[in-house]
């Protein structure tokens, strides 16, 4: 008929057969590993194939001459063979396209008779391969025979390889030749007989993960040419349709025979009943064992196929996936095109598919994003193809995908939180790379949306952001490693997109430069209500949940952004979260801190081995680790938070007053209470309105914050952040209500008078004695007003007066430095309507007065050895003694307030010291009382009363209860005048019983000088009403004028006998320290005495003369028989 090879004639036999063999003979050699030669054996495949065909019809042998004898069967078979051998030999390494010319050479030779008789045809093939049943096939048997039971299961990955091209080749000869009409050929029935073969091997070999390009994409365009011939030979193609797309997949996430259990896998096989028995089958899901990754790609092109309605479109997509080189080689474009392929199946081009399909885009784009950055490489590599043959690649794809932008990242945040690790991963990819660049109308616009709880119609642009974050953040928390990495990608692009939509500079078009001004300042205030709009969302949401995420990574990625838009973003852009995002800043200071930084602190402050004490460790540690969060990222922004804190509204700054507060009570490290210390110390300075609230003490944010910073900085450990919050709350009580800052004050007086003693605090004492210096120092207009009862005068300075007496040496320090602030100011203010005197000491000393007894008469010996110290000191520096004026007699009305006041304190403290020297009890310090006793008694007896009266009495200025001591020669027996104590020996008097028998008198004593009355309960940062005030009880202290307290006056003589006899006190059991006190006793006793002797008062010398013999024969008998006993013992 004109198709076939012409009938050989038999002289022709010997000339093909030797040129047959050596056709054989040359394959071999320039397909050996020494000569492997692409080029020659491409010629030598063509020339075979034809040489093939043309002596198809023959057979037999011819001999020239007796001995020789060419055989062209043999010769025939021989170079076939030698055709087979290139597949997956040296020169196929070479060059992959070889197998396609061994495939069209081997067409050639399979259709050479179409219509030919053969009498060797078998329709029952063995199931494994038999050389000999081969060879006696017909060669359109024997090809397809050799293939299917040879080559394509071949253990050699590459012959694999090779086998598809040849498949491919075959299969799209047979579909041409129908297509042509010819559809009774031998070799076109043959392989429409066998077309379940070729879709079964096509579809194995694409499920081969050591498939190559040009093998994946002859079996695409293979499986292409199957549908075709089967179109073309009147089959609707239903049976293969169904085949492929279960094979493939119809839906994206189950629904496939390659997902499918075991007991649906049964149940398929079951219906099928053996059906197609030439489709292999698995115990175990999925057709011939396909696995879900291997076909990825054509696992999407169907699932789009179905999802438009045109199951047919799979194979248009299939052919567009293919990108080979090959098929645009001259000698292949017009054989193995879709028009080739197809036939009347598909008779559009490229251009029209992808113009069909056009339409439908809305949902081939997600899938085709996905596929194109699936996991898998093949996968990859298909989709990507297929990407650039429907939306032209480049300009033309970004277009595509702008035109479909919101069903596209719809779709891509479902995909990339679902059930499929492969969907997730090709999800979070896509979504990073179609999200560049994108501005908040393209993400949908809208306003401002700071939670998403799924249930919204109307997804905005404030909706899709939050999913976007709430997509990457479970990618980088995801249990796939591959997902994870795709998700870090994914967090990347996320922030940098968060960031530009908040930056308002980047957001400005080129395209705006020829509006006019007012168009032009309108569209500059749309993009920065955008920007807003942005950051409100974003920092909302990140705030709230990004920085609690349970992942390291996504916390990191999270703090990362808040740090990018904090710094790019306008106050304005901030405002409506700029609490919230300065709360998760000062949180995340210690919050995202490493454990083992505390752990290491910890540590190193309780190892002993170390050098240094282990509170210098842990201090060492902590400045280190102070220093380290606040040169980071964190401390940065935070601090590009409170520069923008000055040009936000009023309402805006009062709102980070709650913020400091809780942060406070609520942080887990001291590096965010630290950071919230220098926050508080920075808006302090820069912007002093916002803590000013109007309001009762007990509501007010300010006096909350104040007792925040006072209670952390007494339990903090550490003594840099300590020093931070002390210097927060000196910067606050500035502006703090001033009834606030006096109960705080009175608070920390209190709590230093109690943290001694059993119940020895000295951190709470250090804590105490900062807080009062840095109000004093750092708020010294709260001085000025001492509130009602005068706090800082009777309360404050007189602690402060004792404090200096600490023994620890830091505390001393910082009770000077209030001693020495506050008494400036008191001294400057003028402020002593009640008090005389020149000096701060004399000015203060009914307050101190107060203060020595409380303490004298404290439970602590710690307090009572400060008291005896402050009362050294007093009495040291003659404050404690009469005026000069009065000691001359040269004084007048405008003295007679001092004396009076010095009088009085003089003459109580006296008999305190009276009264602790009298005391059987021993103890540190009290060597101290005696001698101040001695100073004040050796000061004031110059100008002593005798016999009852003065010169002073004569004036009316005084009455003599106030003079601290008496001489009169009668008074022997008396300690007090007229008591005749030493001859009651009154040891037990109740005055005189031991400090603790005299708690409750020492209480009742100083009840009227708290400003604030009421139980006081342990700290506690709940109590909110601790800092209210209670209306005045009125002054505590009263004109001295009008005072008359009825104190008895010392009897001199009675006071040297009481020294004495502690000087010759009897040694107890416990000596310690007795030696010290008895000679301190004794020296004090001679300077007593020795003050006597050099007085020059204004009594009469006769009375003085004979009441210092007087009390030489009374104390000189006892002296001497002491030093006699001594030397005779």
């Amino acid at each position: 008929d004109g198709h076939d090879a012409p009938i050989l004639n038999p002289f022709l036999y010997e000339g093909f057969a030797l040129a047959l063999n050596e056709l054989n003979s040359a394959l071999k050699k320039f397909n050996s590993i020494d000569h492997a030669d692409p080029t020659r054996a491409s010629t030598l495949i063509r020339a075979a194939g034809v040489l093939l065909a043309a002596s198809t019809s023959g057979a037999g042998s011819r001999s020239n001459t007796e001995d020789v004898s060419v055989d062209l069967g043999p010769a025939r078979l021989q170079c076939t063979e030698a055709l087979f051998s290139i597949l997956g030999g040296a020169a196929y390494r070479k060059d992959e396209e070889l197998s396609l010319a061994v495939g069209e050479a081997l067409a050639a030779y399979a259709d050479a008779f179409g219509n030919a008789k053969w009498s060797n045809e078998s329709e029952i093939w063995p199931d494994d391969y038999d050389e000999v049943f081969a060879f006696d096939l017909p060669p359109h048997q024997h090809v397809l025979y050799t293939l299917f039971q040879r080559e394509v299961t071949h253990t050699n990955p590459l012959k694999r390889n090779a086998s598809a091209a040849v498949l491919l080749a075959l299969v799209a000869h047979a579909s041409r030749q129908a297509n042509l009409g010819r559809m009774d050929r031998a070799m076109v029935k043959q392989v429409s007989k066998n077309i379940n073969l070729f879709q079964n091997s096509f579809i194995k070999l694409l499920s081969d993960p050591k498939s190559k390009q040009l093998s994946r994409e002859s079996c695409c365009r293979g499986l292409a040419a199957c549908r075709g011939l089967a179109h073309t030979l009147g089959d609707d193609g239903g049976i293969l349709n169904e085949r492929l797309l279960k094979a493939f997949g119809q839906t994206t996430y189950g629904g496939s025979a390659m997902i499918e259990t075991e007991s649906q896998a049964r149940e398929r096989r079951n219906e099928r009943d053996g059906a197609d028995a030439d489709f292999p089958e698995t115990e175990i899901g999925g057709a011939a064992g396909i696995t879900e990754s291997a076909l990825g790609a054509f696992r999407e092109m169907a699932a789009a196929a179905i999802s438009l309605g045109r199951p047919d479109t799979v194979y248009s997509l299939l052919i567009l996936s293919t990108s080979h080189s090959a098929w645009l080689a001259p000698r292949n474009r017009d054989k193995y095109n879709e028009r080739s392929l197809l036939g009347n199946a598909r008779a559009e081009n490229s251009v029209s598919v992808r113009n069909a399909l056009r339409p439908h885009l809305g949902k081939l784009v997600p899938r085709l994003l996905r596929a194109c950055n699936d996991p898998n490489k093949h996968t990859r590599e298909q989709m990507n193809s297929l990407w650039v043959a429907l939306t032209g690649g480049g300009a033309e794809s970004r277009a595509v995908i702008t035109q479909n932008f919101l069903s596209t990242i719809d779709a891509l945040i479902q995909d990339a939180v679902c059930s499929s690790w492969r969907a997730r991963a090709g999800a979070c990819s896509a979504i990073s790379d179609i999200i560049v660049g994108r501005s908040w109308d393209e993400l949908g616009g809208g306003g401002v949306v700071v939670d998403d709880d799924g249930e919204k119609m109307n997804t905005t642009a404030s909706i899709r952001l939050i999913r976007l974050w709430r997509s990457a953040l479970r990618a980088l928390d995801d249990v796939r490693l591959v997902v994870r990495e795709r998700g870090e990608v994914l967090g990347r692009s996320l922030r940098a997109l968060t960031i530009r939509l908040c930056d308002p500079s980047v957001l400005i078009s080129s395209d705006d430069t020829f509006l006019s001004d007012s168009d032009q300042m309108k569209k500059d205030r749309e993009i920065e209500v955008q920007a807003e709009y942005a950051a409100a969302v974003s920092l909302g949401w990140l705030v709230k949940y990004g920085l609690n995420a349970p992942c390291p990574e996504a916390t990191g990625i999270c703090i990362s952004c808040l740090l990018g838009i904090v710094d790019v973003s306008k106050p304005t852009t901030l405002q409506p979260v700029l609490a919230e995002l300065c709360y998760a800043l000062l949180m995340a200071m210690s919050g995202l801190e490493p454990a083992a930084l505390n752990y290491l602190q910890v540590r190193a402050a309780g190892d002993s081995n170390s050098g240094g004490s282990g509170n210098d460790r842990y201090d060492n540690l902590e400045r280190i680790r102070i220093q380290a969060a606040m040169s980071g990222p964190i401390a940065t922004a935070l601090n590009k938070c409170l520069e923008m804190v000055k040009h936000v509204d009023l309402e805006t700054q009062q709102k980070l007053v709650p913020v400091f507060d809780s942060s406070l009570r609520t942080g887990a490290g001291f590096a965010t209470r630290a950071a919230t210390a220098d926050a508080v110390s920075n808006l302090s300075n820069s912007c002093p309105s916002a803590f000013r609230f109007k309001g009762i003490s007990s509501v007010n944010p300010t006096v909350r914050l104040l007792r925040a910073l006072y209670y952390a900085s007494e339990r903090e450990r550490g003594i840099t952040a300590k020093d931070k919050m002390t210097h927060a709350l000196g910067n606050l009580a500035a502006l703090a209500p001033g009834s606030s800052v006096r109960q705080l004050v009175i608070k920390a007086c209190k709590r230093y008078c109690e943290s001694s003693g059993s119940n020895n605090d000295p951190s709470a004492r250090k804590a105490a004695a900062a807080t009062v210096r840095a109000i004093v120092v750092r708020s010294s207009n709260q001085l000025y007003d001492g509130g009602p009862n005068d706090i800082w005068r009777k309360k404050v300075l007189p602690v402060a007066f004792l404090g200096r007496h600490d023994e620890d040496t830091k505390v001393s320090t910082l009770w000077k430095d209030v001693w020495d602030e506050g008494g400036s100011i008191m001294s400057s203010s003028g402020r002593n309507d009640d008090t005389y005197g020149i000096t701060l000491q004399e000015n203060l000393l009914p307050f101190l007065e107060m203060a020595i007894i409380s303490a004298l008469r404290d439970m602590s010996w710690a307090r009572r050895r400060h008291a005896c110290s402050a009362l050294l000191e007093l009495s040291n520096s003659n404050i404690l003694a009469p005026t000069s004026r009065s000691i001359i007699g040269d004084e007048d009305e405008n003295d007679h307030d001092r004396f009076l006041q010095r009088a009085k304190s003089s003459s109580v403290l006296l008999r305190e010291c009276t009264r602790i020297i009298a005391r059987p009890r021993v103890w540190v310090g009290k060597a101290d009382t005696i001698k101040a006793g001695s100073i004040i008694a050796g000061k004031w007896c110059s100008i002593a009363p005798a016999k009852g009266t003065s010169i002073d009495s004569l004036h009316g200025y005084y009455h003599t209860e106030w003079f601290p001591i008496v001489l009169k020669i009668d008074s022997y027996d008396d300690l007090f005048d007229g008591d005749g104590w030493f001859a009651l020996n009154h040891s037990e008097a109740d005055y005189l019983q031991d400090a603790d028998c005299d708690v409750d008198e020492v209480k009742q004593l100083v009840a009227n000088d708290d400003e604030y009355n009421g139980d006081e309960s342990g700290l506690n940062l709940t109590d909110e009403n601790e800092f209210e005030e209670e209306p005045d009880s009125g002054a505590t202290f009263v004109k001295l004028s009008s005072m008359n307290t009825g104190v008895q006056s010392i009897s001199f003589s009675g006071f040297c006998r009481l020294i004495l006899d502690q000087g010759l006190k009897s040694p107890s059991q416990d000596t310690e320290g007795i030696l010290p006190y008895r000679a301190a006793a004794l020296s004090n006793l001679s300077n007593l005495l020795q003050s006597l002797v050099s007085a020059k008062g204004r009594f009469v010398s006769d009375y003085m003369i004979v009441y210092k013999r007087n009390l030489y024969h009374q104390l000189a008998p006892r002296l001497f028989s002491s030093i006699s006993d001594g030397q005779s013992k």
